[in-house]
This record gives structure tokens, sequence and C-alpha cells, in this order.
């Protein structure tokens, strides 16, 4: 129970990182404001109980005025912010840089980057002193990856952001920190695979040291370890979960 009654906003709740990442902290008795970007999705969160408590906010997280409204809802709600999982983000269809459609780029960049400088700009004013951001970039943000320049330019960033949000966040002791999930198992890492080893049964396991696919609670294992106190000097850092996939 390391988080009962402590206060968390997760963004990008409804996707596999973000049901498992939410459906942890309500077993361990957060309070949760899961936010995403169509009311019906979130009925899938409907059914998670636990000692904590569920609450919901529909949001494009590109628009700031959306964002605004889901942090001061947050605020609103329980009088303070303890922890911020800034975790929406999109991939488009593979192309090399030549072909990749301008559109698809901007919409990456405007989900995956802006959404989390927009989160920070609006969370981190309403955040108690001593809280803990835990922004979701990706094996991707360490790497470079042929074929997804909108993608690993954006995780590249969240980095950068995270590093300099640190820095500024210091004097308070808000600890601001990166996630670098691997290939974990779900919809986007099947799909992409689709695409990258196209005519074959190859998977991203086969390019993991440990020769599997992480699992989304894998991942909210270190998100969860990164929101608690037990992480109290780590801040401005990039935490790989990702097999080895990254160790080359």
């Amino acid at each position: 129970m390391l988080f009962s009654g402590k206060n968390i906003i997760v963004t990008g709740a409804t996707g596999d990182l973000g049901v498992a990442i939410v459906q942890r902290l309500i077993l361990q008795g957060a309070n949760v404001l899961a936010v995403a970007g169509h009311q019906s999705a979130l009925s899938r969160l409907a059914t998670f109980s636990g000692p904590g408590t569920l609450e919901t906010s529909v949001a494009d997280v590109s628009d700031a005025e959306q964002v605004l409204g889901y942090a001061t809802h947050a605020f609103a709600l329980w009088g303070q912010i303890d922890g911020f999982v800034n975790n929406a983000g999109i991939q488009t269809p593979v192309r090399p840089i030549v072909d990749f459609p301008e559109e698809d780029f901007d919409r990456v960049m405007a989900v995956n980057i802006r959404g989390v400088f927009l989160g920070m700009k609006y969370v981190l004013p309403r955040m108690r002193e001593g809280g803990s951001v835990v922004n979701m970039s990706s094996a991707s943000g360490l790497v470079g990856g042929a074929g997804i320049c909108a993608y690993v330019a954006s995780k590249h960033a969240i980095i950068g952001l995270t590093k300099t949000a640190a820095l500024e966040q210091g004097p308070r002791e808000v600890r601001v920190n990166a996630c670098c999930p691997g290939p974990i198992a779900g919809r986007m890492t099947f799909k992409l695979a689709e695409e990258v080893f196209a005519g074959s049964k190859k998977t991203f396991a086969e390019t993991v040291p440990l020769g599997r696919h992480g699992t989304p609670e894998d991942v909210a294992g270190l998100v969860f370890y990164l929101l608690s106190d037990e992480s109290s000097y780590a801040t401005g850092t990039a935490h790989s979960v990702d097999g080895g996939f990254t160790a080359a």
C-alpha cells in the first residue's frame, strides 16, 4: 500500500501500458485520474477495483485548453497532485524519411512531445513539493530506428524535456524521470513488427537478449518504482525496461 492516499494522473490510460499502470496504482491504494481521448475507451477501466479510487477525464493531450482542463480537474478533486504519468503516445506506419508523410510527422510530434510538454506545463504548478513525474519515452528514445523517424525523434525529445524539467524542479524536490520500454507485448508492438518484418515470422522478441517481449506489467513495475519514495534520489534519468534491447 505504498500509494495509499496518493493522487496520481495517468494519461494514455486506456492503452496497454496505461491500463497496467492504472490497475497497479489502484491496487496499491492510489487515487487515479485516468485520461484518454475518448470516453468509450475509458469504460475499459470501469471494472477495476481496489483500495484506491478511479476518476476519468477525456482530453486531447495536444490541446492546451484540454490539458489545463484535466490538470485543474485533478486539483479540484484532491487539492494536491502527488504523481503524474505522462504516458499518451502514438505511432504511424513505417516509412523511410524521404517518403514519410509530413502530416503523420506533425501528428506524432503533437501527441508524443507537445502532449508531454503541455502536461508538465499545467500539472507541475499544481504538484506538491516532493512529487514525481514519469514521462513515457521508449527504447527508441535511446537508439535510432529505420522507418519510424517521427516516433524516434519524439521519444528522444521526451528525454531532453525530462532532463530540463528535472533541473528546473529540483529546488522543489519534484523528481522528473523518463521510462524507456523496449518491445512490449501489445497492439503497437505487434503492428510495428508486421511492417518491419513483413513476409517473415520474425518478431522483436528475437532481437532482445532476454529472448521475449516485455509485458505491460514489466513497465508498470518501473513506473511504480519511479513514482514511489523508493526512488527518492533519482531524477533527470532515462530508465530502460527493454530486456537488454539497447545494451549493445
